[in-house]
C-alpha cells in the first residue's frame, strides 16, 4: 500500500484530526526502541495510516499509529552495563593460561608423532626397494647360513635391520 504524502496543516485524511501527538522518524525509533529501516518498512507497508510528510520531506508519524502498529511507545532504560567481576576475571585468565599449555602440549605431541611416521615411512621405502637374494645353489643349502658376529654392545653387526636398528637407536 502506497502513502501518499499529505502536507502537516491539512486535516488528517483518515480522522480529520490534526491534535495527534506526531513524532519524526528519528523521534519513533528512539520511542519505540527500534531501528529506521523498521520505521520506515512499517511506513511503506502502510503500518501507520494517519503518517503524514512534511513540506521538506520528512516523516511525521502519529503516536496511537506506532501502538496500533504494535510499536509501543515508552523508551526503555538502557541496561546497566556488565562488569565482569575481578574473581570472574582472574578465573577464566588461569583457566585461558591452562588451555594455552595444553595447546602446546598437544601440538608438540603431534609433532612427534609426525615425525616418526616420517622416519618409519622412510624405513619402508627403505626395506621395499632392498634387491630381493639371490636364490642359493643346490650343495649351498646344506650348510647352515653364517651367524653375524655380534656388535661390541650386543647388537648384531650387518644386516639392512641392524642398520636400520642401529640408526633410530644410537
Amino acid at each position: 500500500m502506497r502513502i501518499d504524502p499529505v502536507h502537516v496543516g491539512d486535516d488528517d485524511p483518515m480522522t480529520g484530526d490534526r491534535d495527534l501527538p506526531m513524532l519524526t522518524v528519528k523521534e519513533a525509533m528512539d520511542a519505540t526502541q527500534t531501528s529506521e529501516s523498521t520505521i520506515k518498512r512499517r511506513l511503506r507497508a502502510g503500518s501507520f495510516p494517519n503518517a503524514v510528510r512534511t513540506s521538506d520531506g520528512k516523516w511525521m508519524i502519529p503516536l496511537g499509529d506506532l501502538s496500533a502498529a504494535g510499536l509501543r511507545p515508552g523508551k526503555m532504560s538502557a541496561p546497566d552495563p556488565v562488569t565482569p567481576s575481578d574473581d570472574r576475571v582472574r578465573d577464566l585468565s588461569i583457566e585461558n593460561a591452562e588451555l594455552r599449555q595444553r595447546l602446546a602440549v598437544a601440538e608438540a605431541l603431534a609433532s612427534e608423532r609426525n615425525r616418526i611416521i616420517d622416519v618409519q615411512q622412510q624405513m619402508l621405502r627403505m626395506l621395499e626397494a632392498r634387491p630381493a637374494p639371490a636364490p642359493e645353489p643346490a650343495d649351498a643349502a646344506e650348510d647352515p647360513p653364517p651367524t653375524p658376529a655380534p656388535a661390541a654392545d650386543g647388537r648384531a653387526a650387518g644386516g639392512a635391520l641392524a642398520r636400520i636398528r642401529r640408526r633410530l637407536l644410537g
